[in-house]
């Protein structure tokens, strides 16, 4: 795989990950406004959401890094 093509391929892939997060931002909001006013939960100091919010940017950050760090350690 040339640098070329792989700046491509990786320029796609963020553009699909902003595509799918603003979409699934826009559906939580949309679902949000619909929702019954009296029986939201708040979901605040939850442990669960404070982790998964952390772990998901770092996964996403290392799936971009590790093909890119395996084709310019090749070359």
């Amino acid at each position: 795989m040339t640098v070329f093509y792989f700046r491509w391929v990786l320029m796609v892939v963020c553009l699909l990950i902003f595509v799918g997060s603003f979409a699934a931002l826009l559906l939580a909001s949309w679902r949000h406004h619909r929702a019954v006013k009296h029986g939201l939960e708040n979901f605040h100091d939850s442990l669960a959401v404070e982790i998964a919010w952390t772990l998901a940017p770092c996964v996403i950050v290392l799936l971009l890094v590790w093909p890119t760090a395996r084709l310019f350690w090749t070359y």
